[in-house]
């Protein structure tokens, strides 16, 4: 529908463009990373089993209730790297590419299970889809949208969602932090969450036109400056065994270290470092990786609203 011309004026944002991931008959634009996952499922064969990994989100567990798939679930090193279950032909295996850092793990796993594979690239928004192999991404963990999802497949997608998402009333909290900081526009923040668990729509008109107003280029370079300068000081004591220089932009540098008191410490000093994941912590037992993995990790921020100084402040922080 074409608008008015003339009259008040909206926001006036730039015109990058360069999103990685065009929409094509391969590519859809949906409301969220689990729209996305649950319309790549409708789109493949249906198994009779899908298995996650213990170290995600529960919310991947919404699209196969949805579909009635049942779940079961395998576990991971250390090393964030899939310990693949033994599984039945006609199973699927989600896999997740941790951060963008965890991109060679996930491809050796998919080429011991071809054609069985799902990814789940949802804090990986950097890390393009390995040949054959269905990929979802979530693009509001590495800019500032409130919602959309990325669903890509090997063939032509089917069976996508009729219906449009609106995202204006769910959006506040991106004007809220801009005008009165983060702790403001938390509670609006927490409402646009809720309402990710909508059925399956396509891409609302407003998100589309934000990540169009986006620099993912510039960013995916500020990301990887950030990560050099955390890693080349922190990598000695951190036990999870990261690349020098990760081939793709990664969401955030992931610190697991034996320094008591130091989720509390950065958190008084201002850094705001979510749980991945709480519910981890709820449904497994202490002692094992994916509980200790929930309790350790730090998501150390270093996207693209941040520079050098940050990054040296953090540093600080850490080292003394």
């Amino acid at each position: 529908m074409q608008d008015m011309m003339g009259g008040f004026f909206g926001l006036e944002l730039p015109e990058y463009g360069n999103f990685p991931y065009p929409e094509s008959p391969y590519c859809a634009w949906l409301s969220s990373g689990r729209a996305a996952f649950e319309c790549l499922l409708r789109h493949m064969p249906r198994p009779e089993r899908l298995w996650i990994p213990r170290f995600i989100c529960d919310t991947v567990l919404q699209a196969a209730e949805r579909l009635n798939i049942p779940v079961a679930r395998y576990s991971c090193t250390a090393q964030l790297e899939p310990v693949l279950p033994e599984s039945a032909p006609n199973d699927l295996v989600l896999l997740v590419n941790y951060f963008g850092l965890t991109g060679d793990a996930v491809a050796e796993a998919a080429a011991q299970r071809p054609g069985q594979c799902i990814i789940d690239a949802t804090t990986a928004l950097y890390s393009p889809p390995l040949p054959g192999v269905p990929t979802f991404y979530s693009p509001r963990k590495f800019c500032g949208v409130a919602d959309g999802g990325v669903a890509i497949a090997p063939s032509p997608l089917q069976q996508l969602p009729q219906d449009t998402a609106v995202s204006s009333d769910t959006s506040l909290h991106l004007l809220e932090r801009l005008e009165f900081g983060a702790a403001e526009a938390l509670s609006s923040c927490e409402l646009a969450e809720d309402m990710l668990s909508a059925p399956p729509c396509r891409m609302s008109t407003l998100t589309r036109r934000l990540l169009r107003s986006i620099d993912f280029e510039t960013a995916a370079r500020r990301r990887l400056q950030n990560y050099t300068t955390l890693h080349e000081a922190l990598g000695p004591l951190n036990r999870l065994s990261l690349p020098a220089t990760p081939l793709h932009a990664p969401m955030c540098y992931p610190l697991v270290s034996g320094i008591p008191g130091l989720r509390d410490t950065l958190i008084d000093a201002g850094i705001a470092l979510p749980l991945f994941w709480p519910e981890v912590i709820d449904s497994t037992d202490a002692t094992t990786t994916e509980n200790r993995l929930a309790r350790q990790l730090l998501p150390l921020p270093l996207d693209q609203r941040y520079c050098q100084n940050d990054m040296e402040h953090l540093k600080t922080l850490i080292l003394g």
